[in-house]
């Protein structure tokens, strides 16, 4: 008897391409990775930004004991939005979603640019912080919607490059603007950018809403009812999520 028997070949695992640092900046997928780092960079940027403009707005409004306020009130408020994130994207899709974001972020800054006294300032951080936080989360949630499989990985590196870049620019950009006396012109270019990519992300990203995917519940009605007369073993199999109620005919006997 022969011992050597024929090896049994086995399909090797589908690797999906790897996209280049081109295809993402290049073509049809820059405008959506604009409005998905770009969010993150406004949330990034304004933090570093604001405490370097505050020395000059203090000086000019007043408010020196609400001095703590204006970094927690906005961090508080980005940490309560980021948690909307998923239910946000399940009611109105991507691009209203990033529509909104982008339009609380963007008015929040507006305000600020034209607050005139400290109790003022302080409301439009919230703004700024209800906004910041959709973007923040915003930016990794939708990746899978508006980009292709191959380029999932280049744009993660991508949003996740935008907090060293807020770190570099934001105090570069807040001194430059409180050192010419004109620290309200900062609040007005993050509006203006708010802005342009609220327009950009709802001419660009998926419109879907997430009621369309599945939900994650368990299976319907039909397939528990079916699966009550089978034995424990086969009715766990038959009831997962996506799979169908076993047929009468494979039924195990009584």
């Amino acid at each position: 008897m022969d011992s050597s028997s024929p090896e049994t070949p086995t399909a090797a695992p589908r690797i999906a391409p790897g996209g280049s640092w081109r295809e993402l900046l290049s073509g049809a997928h820059l405008p959506a990775a604009l409005v998905l780092a770009g969010g993150v960079a406004m949330y990034a940027m304004n933090t570093f930004l604001t405490a370097a403009l505050l020395p000059s707005t203090i000086a000019e409004i007043g408010g020196s004991e609400y001095f703590a306020w204006v970094v927690t009130a906005f961090l508080v408020a980005s940490v309560f939005a980021s948690m909307l994130v998923t239910r946000l994207l399940g009611r109105v899709g991507a691009a209203r979603g990033y529509l909104l974001a982008f339009a609380v972020f963007g008015l929040g800054s507006l305000g600020a640019a034209l607050a005139p006294s400290m109790e003022v300032f302080l409301a439009t951080r919230i703004a700024q912080g209800l906004g910041g936080g959709l973007l923040a989360g915003l930016g990794y949630a939708v990746i899978r919607q508006a980009l292709p499989e191959h380029l999932w990985t280049r744009a993660t590196g991508l949003i996740s490059a935008m907090w060293g870049v807020g770190t570099l620019i934001g105090p570069a950009l807040g001194g430059l603007l409180a050192q010419l006396g004109i620290w309200r012109w900062a609040f007005a270019l993050l509006a203006a950018a708010s802005f342009a990519l609220g327009a950009l992300a709802l001419r660009t990203l998926p419109a879907s809403h997430g009621r369309d995917r599945p939900s994650g519940r368990f299976p319907s009605r039909r397939c528990s009812h079916s699966s009550s007369r089978l034995p424990r073993s086969a009715s766990r199999r038959s009831c997962r999520p996506g799979s169908e109620p076993q047929s009468r005919s494979s039924r195990a006997p009584p």
